[in-house]
């Protein structure tokens, strides 16, 4: 059976409990939208705008859809802008396992059954987790069918209340520790429909093992105090300035987004736009807690997570003329995540343990020298992990230990007869590495050329950033000439016409700190086969 989101909006605006699931705590008003994908519903729908309980129920309840109902269109646009996919229950189910394990290890626990109190009370938090698959699994997140039994549920949550259910000798008990689970289990989105589905799982789950104990349902007040908890909990927040979406109140001449600045004073905004702190709830405490300060609360051992998994956001949406290019923001989450816990499980690309991809190279060769950073899993082919989606370079699931040494991973290989190989010949002196001798491409020295030709900002790349010599750079800038004019210009290899042609530009314009700039050098095609392991490369 297939489970239908919008019957529960209307069942829940019916009890009057809708209110209480669409509200923020950060700013006492309602969450956002937070995405253009609704605008052409009319007023109200807006990004900027907060999200209305008349807007999501009765004859509007079918506009808020789970992402496997959404049409194709939007869901190819969230995975082809942002790389946003969903993780298969089965990856789920293993990453939550270790985790568990894990913990248990550090705590001494052999079964759950015989300390499954310490379990249920154990801080939990899934980043960015769109519809919470991660904490409950009533439903695949990919097809949308309910997992009837629920022995079989994998959810972090799902994992408390089964024990709940099972150890629980009454109705009030089960109640206590149910209002526990729900207390100590958190995530946050970015995304007001995602966020209220999430909403709307947990309280659904909370159902489902209530009737699963043999116990009768939840009273008016027991549904608002648990719906209270999950507004709580369940907050919406960016992942990495930890302040809220901006909120309508303010004209602005476009949405600002992840990764905005909060000050737009040089755009056609009126005032600064709205974003508060985003805050959560310490129920040990009973306090409201900005969330920016958890990383000094967790020094004084105050409310500290056991354990912080997910699947961040891969990709910033590509912009401007360069649409094949979309910045990383993945090692971004990762980072923030390694601020506010010991542990954190997560799955993402993983060029990166190549020291290739676009994420920063000092980034890379840190997260290489990390000794307490191990990946549990690698899938080159990352299609075989998220359905119909490439991502260059394969995915990992990886996991760090602020507690643990694993040694760092320095160069790493999936397999166990290249790594047994690689330990016995490699080099003693990093100067003697391959590595050393592979670089990208040219750039521009932009400061110099913006200065001389600021016609050029509009026409390079990422808003102007991208400082590097792409595949069509010719017909783009025409600083480049047949001939020589100076004899210090710069020869450039590149393709006019669908024939390989020398090109040459001011020695000005170029980035004399390149590392191979004055170097001799081995050319290869730019598209080379289909990336497999072991493909013979074309000939230089």
């Amino acid at each position: 059976m297939t489970v239908s989101i919008p019957e529960e909006l209307n069942r829940y605006a019916l009890m009057g409990i809708l209110p209480i699931l669409l509200a923020d705590r950060s700013t006492g008003e309602n969450i956002v939208w937070a995405t253009h994908a609704y605008e052409g519903l009319g007023d109200g729908y807006g990004a900027i705008e907060e999200m209305q309980p008349k807007l999501v129920s009765g004859s509007h309840a079918g506009v808020i859809r789970r992402r496997a109902q959404k049409d194709k269109e939007e869901q190819c646009l969230l995975t082809r802008q942002h790389a946003e996919v969903f993780t298969p229950v089965r990856i789920c189910a293993m990453m939550i396992d270790y985790a568990d394990s894990a913990w248990m290890a550090s705590n001494g626990i052999q079964r759950l059954e015989d300390d499954w109190q310490c379990y249920v009370s154990s801080l939990r938090l899934e980043i960015t987790c769109g519809e919470a698959p991660y904490l409950v699994n009533r439903y695949d997140a990919e097809t949308g069918e309910e997992v009837a039994d629920i022995e079989n549920r994998i959810g972090i949550l799902d994992r408390k209340l089964r024990l709940i259910s099972h150890n629980a000798r009454n109705r009030e008990e089960w109640l206590d520790w149910a209002t526990k689970a729900v207390e100590t289990t958190y995530g946050y989105e970015y995304q007001g429909d995602n966020l209220l589905i999430a909403r709307v799982n947990v309280l659904r789950d909370i159902e489902d093992y209530l009737t699963f104990a043999g116990y009768e349902g939840l009273s008016q007040d027991e549904y608002e105090r648990f719906a209270t908890i999950i507004s709580w909990n369940l907050w919406q927040m960016d992942g990495l300035t930890y302040m809220t979406p901006a909120r309508a109140g303010v004209a602005v001449s476009a949405q600002l987004f992840l990764f905005d600045d909060d000050d737009v004073s040089g755009g056609d905004a009126t005032e600064t736009t709205l974003k508060e702190p985003a805050k959560i709830r310490d129920w040990k405490t009973d306090c409201a807690v900005k969330f920016d300060k958890i990383q000094t609360k967790r020094r004084r051992q105050t409310m500290k997570f056991d354990y912080i998994i997910g699947n961040p956001p891969y990709q910033e949406e590509s912009s401007g003329d360069n649409k094949g290019f979309a910045p990383p923001i993945y090692h971004y989450f990762m980072d923030a995540a390694y601020q506010i816990a010991d542990v954190v499980e997560l799955i993402h690309p993983a060029r990166f343990l190549f020291n290739a991809g676009s994420t920063p190279k000092e980034w890379n060769r840190k997260m290489l020298a990390d000794p307490h950073l191990k990946v549990l899993q690698y899938e080159q082919d990352a299609s075989s992990i998220f359905i119909n989606t490439d991502i260059k370079g394969g995915v990992a699931i990886t996991y760090r230990d602020r507690r643990k040494d694993y040694g760092a991973i320095d160069v790493f290989t999936p397999y166990s007869e290249l790594k047994s190989i690689m330990e016995k010949a490699s080099p003693q002196n990093d100067g003697d590495s391959l590595m050393n001798l592979i670089y990208v491409q040219n750039r521009f020295d932009l400061k110099t050329l913006y200065s001389d030709h600021p016609e050029y900002q509009a026409v390079l790349g990422s808003e102007g950033r991208d400082r590097r010599f792409r595949n069509n750079i010719f017909d783009k800038v025409g600083l480049f000439t047949a001939e020589k004019n100076e004899e210090d210009d710069i020869a450039v290899l590149g393709v006019v016409k669908n024939k390989r042609q020398w090109r040459y530009i001011p020695a000005k314009y170029v980035d004399h700190e390149h590392e191979n700039l004055y170097k001799w050098k081995v050319l290869v095609v730019r598209v080379n086969g289909t990336g497999v392991l072991g493909e013979v490369l074309s000939t230089p």
